[in-house]
């Protein structure tokens, strides 16, 4: 989970490489916006290799319902598939979550089917998924893969057309990185869910099991995870409130607590990968719960086999030592 800053950071890292490394014409075909008419375009992104790949973009990035719209011109690299086109509405839907901190509903069902477009006024036929007032569509034209990602413009309403300079899309992206920039710090700083006592703690790690679900999730259907508000700006505070609390209540140094609320975290991250079980809710929570307050209240919980076992995985790594930790919570879960 990114950061403010790292997010700020990483925008300024790629303006910068961007304009040190692109060349006025590349080295194959680059296709921008004809119509609809979005205002100037903007380039968005460059590959790390030789303008592989190029973005750019047109309209608002900011708002939700659009018109915004992205054309993506890229040599092509492996067998482009549907799902590859999928994953593109979902970089979309963390994109405007990134710029605009806004969520897209996640219960809209996309349907595949086919578009029509011209190209430099060649017609063109090329697979098209929609999501309510989402698309992405992908064409092929002179042996370049074009992908548009578009919000709030009507697939039949496009038109593109060869960019012959890049040049002054290159000039307008240090204006689009700071209004991207500004418009990242006039967000307001997410309120921290209140809670005290054992709470903290489980706060935190249900934040963290909650990202690390539906990474796995995505994974498993050859998507791309779901970005949330809040996503990176919250994990930290969070984890810093749990780190003092520890350290109040225990009377421990800050060190030490950070090292516990630490454990405590990989333990169960790690349970949420490694076991079936834990996809029982009720199993679930009994060890998150059991867990905390072995490692905070020092409580005698049925699980301490397994929190020993975590123990010497913690010291020695060693595989085996996994494997005993794992096999004595899959006992405990069976008891």
């Amino acid at each position: 989970m990114e950061s403010d800053e790292e997010w700020i950071a990483r925008l300024r890292r790629t303006a910068l490489r961007d304009a040190e490394e692109i060349a006025p014409r590349p080295s194959f075909p680059v296709f921008g916006l004809a119509e609809p008419e979005l205002g100037l375009g903007v380039l968005t992104s460059l590959s790390d290799s030789s303008a592989e790949e190029i973005t750019l973009a047109y309209g608002d990035p900011l708002s939700q319902d659009g018109p915004h719209l992205s054309i993506n011109s890229a040599l092509p690299v492996d067998e482009e598939d549907t799902g590859a086109l999928r994953r593109m509405l979902d970089d979309e839907h963390n994109r405007i979550v990134d710029h605009a901190g806004v969520e897209d509903p996640d219960d809209v069902p996309a349907e595949l089917s086919h578009t029509i477009t011209t190209v430099d006024e060649v017609e063109l036929t090329g697979p098209i998924y929609r999501e309510g007032p989402l698309w992405t569509a992908r064409f092929t034209v002179a042996d370049v893969v074009v992908t548009v990602v578009a919000r709030g413009v009507a697939p039949t309403a496009l038109r593109l057309v060869t960019v012959s300079d890049l040049r002054p899309y290159l000039e307008r992206r240090s204006e689009w990185i700071a209004r991207l920039i500004e418009a990242h710090r006039r967000r307001p700083v997410p309120e921290l869910p209140p809670a005290d006592g054992l709470d903290v703690y489980r706060l935190l790690i249900a934040e963290l099991l909650g990202f690390q679900t539906r990474h796995r999730e995505a994974a498993r259907e050859g998507r791309l995870p779901r970005r949330r508000v809040g996503d990176g700006r919250l994990y930290g505070p969070m984890w810093q409130r749990a780190v003092r609390e520890l350290e109040r209540t225990g009377r421990l140094s800050r060190e030490a607590a950070n090292r516990t609320v630490t454990s405590m975290v990989n333990q169960l991250t790690r349970l949420s990968d490694r076991a079936d079980w834990f996809g029982d809710k009720r199993l679930a929570d009994l060890a998150v719960d059991e867990t905390i307050r072995y490692a905070v209240l020092n409580q005698p919980v049925s699980s301490r086999d397994a929190q020993l076992a975590w123990e010497r995985v913690t010291l020695d790594g060693r595989p085996e030592d996994t494997k005993v930790w794992l096999e004595t919570w899959d006992k405990w879960a069976t008891a």
